[in-house]
């Protein structure tokens, strides 16, 4: 299955009252692998930066002035992310400014309606739900590597939700006595010319056993159920 992270890095907070993306950052996983591809793109917002944004993600307006506007971009980044599983840290926000985008131009397509998503942030608040989960807290519970960056920084952000939704669903994968696991194809197991060894308990451990299940018979109010015959009817 193919996921791609993504973060966003805005103006501000309000998509429908003008805040606009300034930077994307996508992250691709393939069965849960990192593949080595990613999209980071500065964007043009054609607005001003506020200066309480850029003290977050470090990005001043001189920055973004000669950089494309988000509709010189939409088509690579649609290619980029069609048809994968979106992961985002409080993925919500970032797809209602990336469709905000999407809506400013002349194409139909809206990420809410042509990629799932996941949000690592409501997973982690329902596994630690009295504690902080920002992506830094998460990071350091979890054992990812931290933001080298003192910023927020859309493509490393997009790499630590990757990092941290890999930890929580750690061992969700399939698992089979008939086949190997830990990525890549699956191979039958070959079991040719094992032996394998068959222990007979003593009749010492057999006594033992007997009088540990007389004892929980004698114990439970209805006996148990294994030492009674039952019959068809």
């Amino acid at each position: 299955m193919r996921h791609v992270a993504v973060d966003v890095e805005t103006t501000g907070l309000d998509p429908k009252g003008g805040d606009r993306v300034i930077s994307i950052g996508c992250v691709e996983l393939v069965e849960r692998r990192f593949t080595g591809r990613d999209f980071h793109r500065l964007i043009n917002p054609q607005r001003s930066i506020p200066a309480e944004s850029t003290r977050v993600h470090g990005i001043t307006g001189d920055q973004v002035a000669e950089q494309p506007k988000f509709a010189a971009l939409a088509e690579e980044f649609l290619e980029f992310v069609r048809g994968a599983h979106l992961l985002g840290h409080n993925v919500e926000f970032d797809l209602g400014f990336l469709d905000a985008e999407l809506q400013r131009t002349d194409r139909t397509e809206r990420l809410r309606e042509i990629c799932d998503s996941t949000c690592t942030l409501k997973m982690a608040r329902a596994r630690y739900p009295t504690q902080r989960n920002n992506l830094d807290a998460l990071s350091l519970r979890l054992g990812v590597a931290s933001r080298e960056r003192g910023y927020h920084d859309a493509l490393e952000d997009a790499r630590l939700t990757a990092s941290v939704w890999l930890r929580m669903t750690m061992g969700q994968g399939e698992l089979s006595m008939n086949e190997e696991t830990g990525g890549g194809a699956k191979r039958p197991i070959d079991r040719e010319g094992l032996d394998f060894a068959r222990f007979e308990p003593s009749p010492e451990e057999l006594e033992a056993h007997e009088k540990m299940l007389r004892n929980i018979d004698a114990g439970s109010e209805q006996g148990a159920a294994w030492l009674k015959e039952f019959k068809q009817t």
